[in-house]
Formats: structure tokens, sequence, C-alpha cells
């Protein structure tokens, strides 16, 4: 046999192993790591992508109408009949994904608390060379650090954000605290980038945000609902379209049919405890694999969870086991989704997806107060209206006098004919005597919280977000006249999303309130300052100084011509000129002279992220509070004070835990209050009061009257009495929390 024989003899053999090399049973024994996977399979596909949805069973979604972008991927290429998620919730399901353990994660905590000194798939394939990146909807920019953007996300009403790192293994892992690995986690608008450049890598991670991955995000959009109803199938919908234009822009792009590539859809968990090798699983979830050359219309009944797909995605590249990944008696690899079978590669279409209406009438809730009343450190929890027996949150209060307080936030209905679904505004008042429940009016289809309130004598304005009638979210105000709420004419945006977060009163006709809003075309989030003269609401120019988004959340008035707002700026390192650190992730803090608004400077010593969400001013005091938020400070509670013309951020020490955070400041005659929450390991979020009296912070062992979660949103303050608000968890919900101090 002559030389050339031998070599096309050789090139045919080779070709043949690469085409059994996914088909094949069995794999690498536990302690022979890479070396045998890397000779069945390394290099087969050319790229690999895995796109997470969430929250869903199989028989939620497939054979369900309001997802026919699933379904015909499903019908048209390969459906897994039999895949499961390893746990519940969330994070510990993604951790495995990545890790073939969850290492003892249970929640959806931050990952800085959920940190596992472990390698993963990412450490993995950085050791061997393989390219890779994970695209993240709602990503401000690359590397990121925070636990959620907006960064507002936490405290009371609830505040979803659109990204969220319980959705994002690879901040978990400690082998990825790295600044290469912080750098290819980017936002998926770099997607498209990529694919119409032909630069994707080798592996491709890709989340879409809360939006749309069928989890539900208010305030940004509908929360999810119970399976099959129609606020969860428009929930199903909206990720439905999107997944479909997703796998469409991948299979439309240059590269996919010239190589081997491939797109996995897999749901995060089922809605149930089954599984395979946990006990309870993680339930049945839907997995759909899509080739480009692969196979056609295939149902494969073979037992897989997310070790599974670990394994498969590692045995592709060559990368060894990890953990459960090893246990190759119990763990098989997605071959028959993925074998060569040399199909055509077709791109993928995107399938019409029908419109689902999600109507929130509003009947008349019977009015209760909660009985559960202790009291600690001097303060005392205090009867609550509350409307219904569904959930109740208070997140907002305002405090004219002693006898003149409002509190505002949101509940959800449960009386007949109400869609139990939705969530409403609500509102209460307190006298000097009791609080007091008063009807506040809703807009939009589903969705409808206030976040702020500010109150002068015989008025109150409360401002927040609602749906309007094409389930877009946009600003909310209300205003009280003496007698009744009403809902206040705002001005009319062009944006994508606008909120409002918090109001000041200066008198009845100098009002101010603040937000965000966010761009249509950009996607990115700018300030939102809106004034009230007495006559109308208008918007008012205020800086951008973050490259990469800005936001607004709490707002004081010292006078008509002296006003500040507080919030978050986002940029690159190589942007952030705020101040003389290199930080990418700052507070935002904004002044008002009379004429226009300014960006003031803030020292952050040592800080690399962090938001301000609330401010309160008093005899000339200015305090703003808020959290620290990254991967090396964590999250402790964040204060700033403006002192001697200036504002000087610190951490104070000792309180709370490495999840804190601050959600409320007010000045009473006893000095400053600040309220929020921390997590405690044993017992979950508790209520935190802390005080400082001009000897420094100290903790205020105040009441957490509930059997789960405490939770405050705002503090307000006038002489010597001060109200706490937010919420407290009990066996059958939330029940709304006011809690009260008087001074010496």
């Amino acid at each position: 046999m002559t030389a050339r024989h031998i070599r096309a003899l050789l090139v045919l053999v080779l070709a043949a192993i690469g085409s059994l090399a996914f088909a094949a049973p069995g794999g690498a024994a536990p302690g022979t790591g890479g070396r045998q996977q890397a000779a069945q399979a390394a290099g087969h596909y050319d790229h690999l992508f895995v796109i997470v949805e969430e929250n869903h069973g199989f028989s939620d979604v497939i054979g369900n109408p309001a997802a026919p972008n699933l379904n015909a991927l499903a019908r048209e290429y390969g459906l897994a009949t039999a895949y499961y998620g390893v746990t519940h919730p969330s994070e510990p399901n993604y951790v495995a994904m990545f890790g073939g353990n969850t290492f003892g994660v249970k929640d959806d905590n931050p990952y800085y608390l959920n940190r596992v000194d472990k390698p993963s798939l990412i450490s993995q394939l950085d050791k061997a060379g393989v390219s890779w990146k994970a695209y993240l909807q709602g990503l401000p920019h690359p590397g990121y650090q925070g636990i959620c953007y907006p960064a507002n996300c936490n405290g009371a009403p609830d505040k979803d954000p659109l990204y969220v790192s319980k959705h994002n293994p690879i901040p978990n892992f400690s082998t990825s605290l790295n600044a290469k690995d912080w750098s290819r986690q980017v936002s998926v608008e770099q997607l498209a980038t990529d694919l119409r450049r032909g630069t994707v890598p080798a592996f491709n991670f890709v989340v879409p945000d809360e939006c749309h991955d069928q989890h539900g995000d208010p305030p940004y959009c509908v929360d999810s609902g119970s399976a099959g109803d129609p606020q969860d199938q428009r929930l199903v919908a909206t990720g439905d379209r999107y997944l479909g234009e997703l796998v469409s822009s991948i299979t439309s792009a240059g590269f996919w049919a010239k190589g081997n590539n491939a797109v996995a859809i897999v749901y995060d968990e089922g809605n149930d405890g089954t599984g395979i090798g946990t006990n309870p699983g993680g339930g049945r979830a839907a997995t759909v694999v899509v080739t480009s050359h692969g196979p056609r219309k295939v149902q494969d009944p073979t037992p897989y969870n997310h070790y599974s797909l670990l394994q498969t995605i590692q045995r592709n590249f060559g990368l060894g086991c990890l953990e459960n990944t090893c246990d190759t008696a119990h763990v098989s690899p997605m071959n028959p989704l993925l074998a060569f079978t040399g199909a055509r590669s077709v791109a993928t279409k995107v399938q019409p997806v029908p419109s689902y209406a999600t109507p929130s009438p509003t009947p008349h809730e019977p009015v209760s107060y909660v009985t559960n009343t202790p009291s600690s450190a001097g303060w005392t929890v205090q009867p609550a209206p509350k409307l219904g027996t569904a959930d109740n949150t208070f997140g907002a209060v305002s405090a004219v006098s002693a006898n003149d307080v409002w509190a505002v936030g949101n509940f959800l209905p449960d009386a007949s004919g109400s869609n139990p679904d939705a969530t409403l505004t609500m509102a209460a008042h307190f006298d000097g005597s009791r609080w007091t429940s008063t009807p506040t009016p809703n807009v939009g289809p589903n969705y409808n919280t206030l976040f702020g309130v500010a109150a002068v004598p015989g008025k109150a304005w409360a401002v927040g977000v609602a749906l309007d009638s094409g389930y877009n979210a946009h600003s909310l105000i209300e205003a009280w006249d003496g007698t009744a709420w009403h809902v206040v004419e705002t001005p009319k945006l062009d944006t994508s999303r606008d909120i409002l977060s918090a109001v000041t009163a200066v008198s009845s006709d100098d009002v101010w309130a603040v937000g965000e809003r966010q761009d249509r075309r950009t996607g990115r989030f700018s300030t939102l300052v809106e004034h009230w003269d007495g006559k109308r609401w208008s918007v008012v120019s205020s800086p951008d100084p973050g490259t990469s988004g800005n936001h607004l959340y709490g707002i004081a008035a010292v006078s008509r011509d002296d006003v500040w707002a507080v919030g978050q700026r986002n940029d690159t390192a190589s942007n952030n000129t705020a101040s003389n650190n290199t930080a990418s992730d700052q507070p935002l803090i904004e002044h008002w002279d009379g004429r226009r608004w300014t960006v003031a400077p803030v020292v952050m010593p040592g800080m690399t992220g962090a938001v301000l969400d609330a401010i309160a001013v008093r005899h000339g005091e200015l305090w703003a509070v808020g959290q620290t938020d990254d991967a090396a400070r964590q999250g402790h509670p964040l204060v700033a004070h403006f002192h001697n013309g200036a504002w000087i951020a610190s951490v104070p020490t000792g309180i709370g835990s490495a999840f804190t955070i601050l959600t409320g400041v007010a000045v009473s005659d006893e000095g400053v209050w600040a309220a929020g929450t921390y997590f405690d390991t044993a017992t979950g979020q508790r209520t935190l009061i802390i005080r400082n009296d001009g000897s420094g912070w100290q903790t205020v062992d105040a009441p957490s009257p509930g059997s789960g979660d405490n939770v405050f949103g705002g503090i307000a303050a006038t002489g010597h009495d001060v109200w706490a608000v937010g919420y407290d968890k009990t066996g059958n919900g939330r029940d709304p929390l006011i809690e009260y101090h008087h001074g010496d």
C-alpha cells in the first residue's frame, strides 16, 4: 500500500470516528479525566449555544399554543422528553449546569453568599483555550458585578430586575472572579454584532432577561401566574417570541451552515419534585436541541438532567469531567440529539405568537387589620390595614406631623371576580390614633404599584408605575386632594419604559419626582426628573454622566432652590470620571440649584460598586443610604453624608451581614434613622433599623414579627416620631408592616 493510500484510509477512519462521536454510548470513567473524552469528541461541534428559559414544566410549554416557536423547533429538530432540573429554586440549577454539583447552594441569594471554591465549565474552557462568552440580556456593560440591574431590586414593594445574577452561575465560582472572565460577560446586544461579524466564540451562554425568559418581572413587565392562565400565557408568549427571534438570528448567521453548530434550549427547572439522581429533583423540563447538520424530527426519551448537558459540552470540547459528570454510570451525554446526520442546514423562521389579555377588575376588597403587634427597643408594630387576604406591602411613608402620615405600596387582589395574578395600588393614612385604608385608583390591565409618597398639610402625591394597554411600563402619579386619590396626567414619553421611584414636596405647588427611563432604540437607561408647579407635571432636564446607564431612586428638598436626588451611574471603568477611583458602578448624586440639575461628586474610598436608594434632609443635614454591590465588597450598608460642602460615603461596621441593604433614611429630633433588611442564614431576611445619635451608627433591635422574611421599604420622621413600613411574611403570605417609635 502506498503512502498516498495510507493517508486516504486514515482520513476515512478519522471521519468515521468523528461521525460516531456523539452517537457512541458511555464515556470517560471517573478518574480517567479528560484524556479519553478528548480523544472521543474534541472539537466536533464548532459552536455550541445554550439558551436558558425559566420556571416552566414540560407540559406547561410543549403543546402550548402560547409557545409556537419552541414547539416548531421541537417538532423539526430534537426534543428531550425526559429532561429534569436537579433541584429548586433557580440558582442551584444554574450552578449545577456549570459545576456538575449544587455544592450545597439552596437558595437564590447573591453569588457572593453562594460562593463555590471549585472549578467550573468556565475555568475548564479557559484552561483549554476554548473561546466563550456569556450574553446576558439586561446587563449594562461588560463585567458588571452587581447582583441585579437595574440595581434598585430589593426592599418593598418587590422590584424585580431585568438582569439578575441568580441566572448567571459564572460569578458563583471563585475561579472566575478575574478580569478576563468578567470581561466575557456581556449584554445580549453584543450577540447580534458577533453574529454579523462571524466572531461568536466556540461556547455561548445566552440568558434572556426576566421579561423574556418566561420568569415574570414587575415592574418592567407582567408577573408570573398559574400555568395556563391568561397572565402566564402572555408571559410564555412574550418569551417565546423573543426565543424565536434569537434562534433565527443564530441559524441565519453566515457561519451556521458552514460547520457543525448547535443550539440547546433548556429550562432551569420544572414545577414539581421529579428528577433523576436527585431527591427531590427539579421537575421535568423541556429541552430542545437545534443543529445545523444533525438530527431532524427526533424525540429522545433518555433520562437527562443539567449534569448531562454539562457532560455533553465537556466532551465536545475535550475538557474532562467535573463532579457528577464523572459518574458515567448514571449520567449520560445527550448523544442522540447531537449525532451528525448530514442534514441540510435551514435558517429557522420566527412563528407568529398569539396575544393574551390579562384584565384586572378591581372589586371591593374587605379591610382587616394585622393583629401580631410586638414591641422591642422602643419600636412597636402597629395594627396595619390589609386589603383582602393575599399579599399586602407598604414601600414608602411620609410624615407631615404626628397625626398626618401616609404610607403607600401594593396588594394582590383575591376578592371574587378579581384577577389574583394582578398587582394593584394601595394607600393608608394615620390620623394620630389609627391607620385607615384609603382607596386608590388603578390604570392599565395588570400591574400598578406605588413606590414613593410625599405630603404637605391637606395634600399628598404618590408615584410609581403602571402597565398601559399594551403592557408597557410607564410612570404613574396619584394625588390626594383632601378627600380622595385620583390619577394625575403625566408627560407622555417616547420610551420603552419609564418609572418614578420617589417624590418630595416643598409646597403644594412645588413637587419633584425622580426615576428612570429606557431608550427605545438603545435600551439604555437614563435619569428621569419631573416637576409639579401647581398646574401640571413636566419633565426637567437632568444629567446622565454614566456611559452605560443612569438611574435616580431617592429625592429630598431643602428649599425651592436646593433639591437633591440619588441613585446609580453605570460605566466601564475607564469612563468613570465622577471620582478619583476606577470603579464602574457608582452612586449618582444630583443637585437642583433653582436653575438646573448638576452632578455632585461623591468620595467613595475603596469601593468598586454601590448604589444609593434614599435621601433625607432636616435642619440642613443631608444623609443618603444604600448598599455596596460587587464581588469584593459584597452587599453591605452604605451611608453618604453631606458635610462641609462635600459628599463622603462610608460603610458602617458591624451592621447587618454580607447581604444588607438600606432602603430608607429619616432625621428625627433624636438623630438619623435608616431602615432596610439584612439576610440571616438561620432565619432569612430580617428587618434592619440603625440609628446615629451623633456617636456613630448602632443597630436597633426593632421587631421582626413574621415567621418568614421581614423587610422595610421606607422610613419617615417628624419631631420625636418615626415610622418604618414594609412587609412581614407569614404562612399565608405577606402582611403589611408598620412600626412606630416615639422618642424621648
